[in-house]
This record gives C-alpha cells, structure tokens and sequence, in this order.
C-alpha cells in the first residue's frame, strides 16, 4: 500500500465571513486542508503559533488595530511561516509596505481558482526549497566546526601518542647508546638486545599509528581487502558477527571513490559498535556496469533518523552527515532507513565514470 500524501494545511485569515467561506471551500476543492481561520491579526498570530500551518492566506485589510501586513511580519520572524496576501487594493504604498514583510505570493480580489493555484503551489514549492537551503547551511556549519574540533583531537592524539611511546622509545635508546662507555663485554651485548627490542617496539607502534590514519592495504589491495580487514578488526573488538559479500573490483574503483566507501563504512561500523546493540552486520557490494552499490545492514535496535540530523545540526556527533558528505562529493546517493526495533540499512549508489571522466 502506497503511503498517504499529507494536503497542505492552510490557514485563512479574513475578516469577511462570506469571503473566509468561499476561500475555504476553494481551497478544499484545489485539494489543500484548512487549518483554521482567523479575522483578526492578534488573532491569527496566536492561531497560526499554535497549529503550525504550512502556509497562511492573508487579507492586508483586517478588523482591529493589527492589518495583515503587520500580523505576517510577525509570523514570520517568530515562526518562520510563508504568507500569500489577498488584497483588494493595488496602491503604490501598500505594496511597499507589503514587500517589507518579504510574502511568498500577492493576489488581487478577485482572483480565479487557477490563480489560487498556482501561486499557493509556487509559495509552497519556495518556502520547502528555502527550508532545505537552511537545513543544508546549517548543516554545512555544523560539519565545518565539527571537523576542525575532529582535526584538532585528531592532531593532539598522535601528538600525544609520538611524545609519551615514541619519544620514550627513542630516549630510552638515547640512555642505552650514553652509557655503553661505562660497560664492557657482555653488558653491552644487553644494551644491544634492550636497544633491539624497544626499537622492534617503536616500529609496531609507528605501523599502529599509521593504519590507524589510513590502512596501507587501502591503497596498496583496494576496497574489497581494506574491507575486509576492516570487518575483522570490527568482529574481534565488539563480538559482532560481519558478513561480507563483495566481489573482486576489477579494474579498481577510482581512490577518491574506495576512501569515500572505506570511510562511510567504517563510520557506520563505529555507529553499530556503539549504539546499536546488534549482533549480526552485512556488508555488500555490488557492481554493474556504470554504477555501484554498497549497503551496510544492522539487526540492531534502530534509530530515529530525524532526531539524529536534528541533533548533528544542534552540535552533536556528525557521523551521518560526514557520511553524507563524503557521499555528496563522489556524486553518490547515501540513504539510511531505520526505525527504533527495526535495525537499520546503508545505501550507497555511485556513478561509474568512463575512462577520461573525472568525478
């Protein structure tokens, strides 16, 4: 069964009742729900506060000291809503007044229902585009900051971890190499042995370090090893069981196109660890012709995928938009489904480009 499309909820704010009467029953018939009506601006502020509608049908001229112009300003600096004026007046200053109160729509009385529509339906498609236009900005902000705190965290735990293991390591040597003079024999074939051994130490925690910031395997295999690696390392620290179905890649995606897919997997198996209390995950990887598809699956305790975007954009953790971000600059598709109790999927779609095309 196809889900149910909501109508556009309008709000009437008219003085008039036979004229409220006849531009409700309009609006019913283009297939819009009124969401109330109003005939005064205090009024209509209050209302409109308290339902929320997705657009209010205002006429500039209103009983009581508050005209239509005034009562949208307000609506809009308080709730952000869009407003379409109705108006049997065209003067000069009106319309200057009106434009202050930046409307989405201006109709004169009287108008036919193929002018209601269209420019309801115009008003409706701006203020949806300007709301992601916000989203996506304070979106943008919120990965911006969040990733310069991310570099920063990032720069004083390898600082920290070359200053207190690998500069121990190296003043250790330092110690040993000063005080051979003070040996002879077999003392300082001791210092030789302890030198080689704190070296050998020094060695594994530099591999540590760097596979840590980029697996080697990642461009030296590919995408399918680098994942496959990844899938282990994820099974051995969390008891989870991973399941991966990926194919060989040949001829190997582009490395702009393997490092966006290692990351986003990655990021989503740090999610799962963390939040999800799963116990199986399977990753997939599919490719055609002239695009690829990876999913990540999870039969964990799911999440609400609105709330979580609600609180990345607030300042909390950005993993779903660096996700999506890193999936944005590869010209792919991410969609994440999920539901509380239902476990929760990644899809990733990308394009394949042809030889002599850059992403």
């Amino acid at each position: 069964m196809s889900p149910t499309v909501s109508k556009p909820r309008i709000l009437v704010v008219e003085d008039e009742s036979i004229v409220a009467r006849d531009i409700q029953f309009q609006l019913l018939e283009l297939g819009y729900e009124v969401a109330g009506h109003a005939a005064r601006g205090d009024e209509a502020i209050e209302l409109a506060g308290a339902i929320r509608p997705d657009l209010v049908l205002m006429d500039i001229q209103l009983a009581g000291e508050m005209d239509g112009i005034a009562a949208a300003r307000v609506m809009r600096n308080q709730f952000g809503l869009p407003v379409v004026f109705l108006t049997a007046f065209a003067a000069d200053d009106t319309l200057d007044r009106a434009k202050l109160s930046e409307p989405y729509g201006y109709i004169l009385k009287p108008f036919s229902e193929r002018e209601l529509r269209t420019v309801l339906t115009m008003a409706l498609y701006k203020h949806q585009a300007e709301a992601k236009l916000w989203e996506n900005t304070l979106q943008l902000q919120s990965m911006s900051r969040r990733v310069l705190e991310a570099q920063e965290t990032e720069r004083r735990r390898v600082a920290h971890e070359l200053h207190d293991e690998l500069g121990q390591a190296l003043t250790a040597i330092k110690i040993n190499l000063q005080s051979r003079g003070h040996f002879q024999g077999g003392a300082t074939d001791s210092l030789d042995v302890e030198n080689i051994r704190i070296l050998d130490d020094a060695l594994q925690q530099v591999r540590r370090l760097a596979l840590a910031l980029r697996p080697s395997m990642l461009d030296d295999l590919g995408l399918g090893p680098a994942l496959q690696w990844l899938g282990e390392q994820t099974a051995l620290r969390s008891g989870l069981e991973v399941k991966l179905d990926i194919p060989p890649l040949e001829p190997r995606l582009p490395p702009e196109m393997e490092t966006a897919c290692f990351r986003i997997v990655q990021e989503a198996l740090t999610n799962i660890t963390r939040h999800a209390k799963a116990k199986h995950v399977s990753i997939a990887l599919q490719r055609q012709e002239t695009s690829m598809v990876l999913t990540v699956n999870d039969d964990g305790c799911g999440f609400d995928l609105a709330a979580v975007r609600a609180r990345a954009i607030q300042g909390g953790s950005i993993g779903v938009l660096g996700m999506q971000e890193r999936a944005m600059l590869i010209g792919g598709q991410l969609d994440i489904t999920s539901s509380p109790g239902q476990g929760s999927q990644l899809r990733l779609q990308c394009s394949l480009r042809r030889q002599g095309e850059r992403l």
